[in-house]
């Protein structure tokens, strides 16, 4: 396992309403709109070593308290971004 820390994900990364100097992170191909941090858990559980839910929120977007998860992932953050990006547009045409 790898010995760095471990990677913040934020909702707001994968936000269709937000533009990239707002915090968005992914393409808008890979955005949905208001994302939650227990989509973002149950996309990214199978991609990443470990996983949990945090309280901390984007300090650009503080008062939404929309949370966070701290991942370890021995790839890249932009790849994993990618992949849970791709994982909630295939979530949401499921339900």
């Amino acid at each position: 396992m790898s010995e760095r820390r471990p990677l913040v994900i934020y909702p707001e990364y994968f936000d269709f309403n937000l533009k990239r100097s707002q915090g968005r992170k992914v393409p808008l191909t890979q955005s949905v709109k208001k994302p939650t941090t227990d989509e973002l858990f149950i996309v990214s559980k199978p991609l990443v070593t470990s996983v949990e839910k945090s309280e901390k929120s984007y300090s650009g977007n503080w008062v939404s308290n929309s949370g966070s998860l701290k991942v370890n992932y021995d790839g890249s953050k932009t790849s994993l971004l990618h992949s849970i990006g791709q994982g909630l547009k295939d979530l949401r045409k499921t339900d």
